[in-house]
């Protein structure tokens, strides 16, 4: 699914030359749940943004689903990442003055999907988390917990190969979040592929693998379970509402 090769990045400014990322390689199987550790300023946000197409890297190589992303341009990257990959936040990144539905609703219409089809997936994703019957709320009048399963419903309702997650539980209390992370690796059982990045080593161990990042390097991949990659997609299955 994922495969980078001595992947490296610079960011340049007229005096200062910073290695974000040195010979960073990693494959990441279809189906696989593995979350991202290590120091702050270690480079796992910069993995993380090249992995979803939202930034360039300056050396190597990087395949996602078999594709040279190098060879892509700006336009078919974004379609890339609209049609393929989901990504949630820590801070959620919700639009406080659109209701949840509407919230839900917008890579839908990036799409150009019919009305009737996008109100059909978004109703669906929103009964998966169990928000359904608040969809016509702001997120302001939501918990923190609910407002990232709004953000996990917006990242899985264009059903998305594959799922980056940036500290998803970092602005949590520690009983929200295990509601998180439990709904998470129900969308894993599903079939989505997940790479998540978090400070909490409790939460790290709960993955297939563990990639500890130091320095801009990978310092070690820790094996942690046996992957379970069941047939059904994401979109045929309820999610439970933990948190």
């Amino acid at each position: 699914m994922l495969k980078m090769k001595d992947v490296g990045k610079v960011y340049r400014t007229e005096l200062v030359e910073t290695r974000a990322l040195t010979s960073f390689s990693l494959d990441v199987d279809e189906g696989e749940f593995v979350t991202v550790t290590g120091p702050s300023g270690c480079g796992k946000t910069t993995f993380l943004n090249i992995a979803g197409l939202l930034e360039t890297y300056s050396s190597g190589t990087y395949l996602l689903d078999g594709q040279d992303v190098s060879e892509l341009g700006d336009r078919q990257r974004a379609r890339l990442r609209n049609r393929k990959i989901g990504f949630i936040f820590q801070s959620f990144n919700l639009m406080p003055d659109l209701n949840l539905f509407d919230n839900v609703d917008v890579p839908l219409r990036y799409r150009g999907m019919r009305a009737s089809e996008r109100r059909q997936r978004v109703d669906q994703m929103l009964d998966s988390v169990g928000l359904l019957s608040r969809k016509k709320h702001l997120p302001s009048q939501l918990s923190g917990g609910q407002q990232q399963r709004v953000a996990i419903a917006r990242a899985l309702v264009g059903e998305p190969r594959f799922l980056l997650a940036d500290e998803p539980t970092g602005n949590l209390d520690s009983h929200t979040a295990a509601g998180v992370m439990e709904l998470l690796e129900q969308v894993n059982e599903s079939g989505t592929t997940i790479i998540m990045v978090t400070h909490d080593d409790s939460l790290a161990q709960r993955a297939r693998r563990n990639v500890k990042i130091l320095d801009g390097r990978i310092q070690s991949i820790d094996q942690l379970a046996d992957s379970r990659i069941p047939a059904t997609p994401v979109s045929d299955r309820a999610l439970s509402a933990n948190a």
